[in-house]
């Protein structure tokens, strides 16, 4: 069959910029984000053929925040793929949104040529330090010296992102490279196996597993950390018959309309006084942050079991009596089979905690928990609801929006990054075509992305 493009089309160049793209899709990643540049074409150049979609908002931001959003709902970085100078600063508040709320992201952009870093010379899109600048801002940056490196660059990332805390990476490639051709194997850019989620030492997992099985009133505090544990998390709780309260990020972790469910109220001060209570408070994969808890102090009676991919967030606001290192994925399922057969546990009564955390929440908005519910009680179950740094999300979503999965929320309570919600939930519809996406935002915040 003679090819549409004609009997004398040239085959594709196999240049860097194709490799990098052949290797995001070897790990599922069917969409990226960015404006296209005069420097960037490589990236673009291959992607009609590889089956991969190009999504092209009116400024860079919208493009981190996009990818943010689909990244959320699809579980796979966000691609974010720039230009050179400008475009690449302009992504700067979504990646560093991504870097305060732990999410994996990945931003490619081209560079200047090798041997002209730095060169004051008037030259297009000139920046004194590209790759120095967001390396002060996300996980890590790298200006590589040869295609293979920004191969092997994502490789590690995605390794990363599975095995500690994600954080974004950027690859900045210089022109030249980019755009050159690059001898490579279709195993040097085929997938690697990522490994299993990391266990917790066994003796630690006994000791947090007493201190659980001896406790009358545990409750589980979970943050973004917790989602890897899956339904193992809701196991948990009931056989413990512990309620769960979640930061915004890890919101509906056990579905929200659940009886142990607390919703994702962290802020309130009924809250903190809840959490204070426990004799023993486990708490999965969350930093604790003050920003969250809005001045509050949640340090219990009882022992503190804390369980983290990253040690040092273990350390980080509260300290523990017991640590945990490892993957949720992992370590609920341990705790789980620690603790045995517990019998009947006696159910702790909620009622009067429903009652004030709902008062308490409607105190601080009342006009805003009504829209939040007159919008729940019209949308189906499986509906995603893009917030914004904007009081109709966090006196309102955060606590009346009741998210019966993970990732129903798009939100930043840490970096509040205003305009962030229209190209969130746009990502996010991307990612799940079939699912409701409604965009909720206030205080001006769609006018910094239309």
């Amino acid at each position: 069959m003679r090819s549409p493009l004609g009997a004398h089309c040239a085959p594709p160049r196999r240049t860097t910029g194709r490799a990098v793209l052949e290797t995001l899709k070897g790990y599922g990643i069917d969409t990226v984000f960015g404006i296209p540049g005069t420097h960037s074409l490589e990236f673009y150049r291959p992607m009609r053929e590889l089956g991969i979609r190009a999504v092209t908002p009116r400024h860079e931001q919208g493009a981190a925040c996009g990818a943010d959003g689909w990244s959320l709902v699809s579980g796979l970085p966000g691609v974010v793929i720039t230009t050179s100078g400008p475009g690449l600063l302009n992504s700067l508040s979504g990646a560093a949104t991504a870097y305060a709320e732990s999410r994996p992201m990945i931003l490619l952009s081209p560079g200047r040529p090798l041997g002209q870093d730095f060169r004051d010379i008037g030259d297009l899109h000139e920046t004194k330090d590209p790759s120095g600048t967001v390396n002060s801002i996300v996980g890590r940056s790298r200006r590589v010296t040869h295609g293979c490196e920004a191969i092997t660059m994502i490789h590690d990332a995605m390794r990363d992102f599975t095995h500690s805390r994600p954080r974004p990476v950027h690859i900045e490639i210089p022109l030249d490279i980019l755009e050159a051709e690059l001898d490579y194997t279709e195993h040097q850019v085929a997938p690697r196996p990522l490994g299993t989620p990391q266990p917790a030492p066994v003796d630690d997992v006994e000791r947090a597993a007493r201190a659980l099985r001896q406790a009358e009133r545990p409750v589980i505090l979970a943050g973004g950390g917790s989602l890897a544990a899956g339904t193992d998390l809701l196991q948990l709780a009931e056989k413990l018959e512990a309620p769960v309260i979640t930061t915004t990020n890890g919101k509906g972790a056990i579905p929200e309309r659940h009886r142990l469910s607390l919703g994702a109220d962290l802020r309130l001060s009924t809250a903190h006084e809840f959490l204070r209570s426990a004799d023993a408070l486990l708490v999965i994969g969350s930093k604790v942050g003050a920003a969250e808890l809005w001045g509050g102090d949640i340090t219990s009676d009882g022992p503190i079991i804390r369980v983290d991919i990253m040690r040092d967030q273990m350390l980080c606001n509260l300290d523990p009596e017991i640590e945990l290192p490892g993957n949720s994925a992992a370590v609920v399922p341990q705790l789980i089979e620690a603790l045995g057969d517990l019998g009947e546990r006696a159910a702790q009564d909620l009622t009067e905690v429903f009652a004030r955390l709902d008062q308490e929440g409607r105190q601080w908005a009342p006009e805003l928990a009504e829209l939040n519910e007159a919008i729940m009680n019209a949308v189906p179950a499986d509906t995603i609801i893009g917030g914004d740094s904007s009081q109709v999300t966090y006196m309102g979503s955060t606590t009346f929006f009741r998210a019966q999965q993970p990732n129903s929320l798009l939100y930043m309570g840490t970096y509040a990054t205003l305009g962030y919600g229209l190209p969130a939930s746009i990502g996010a519809k991307l990612a799940a075509p079939d699912r409701p996406v409604v965009c909720l935002v206030g205080d001006g915040a769609l006018m910094f992305s239309i």
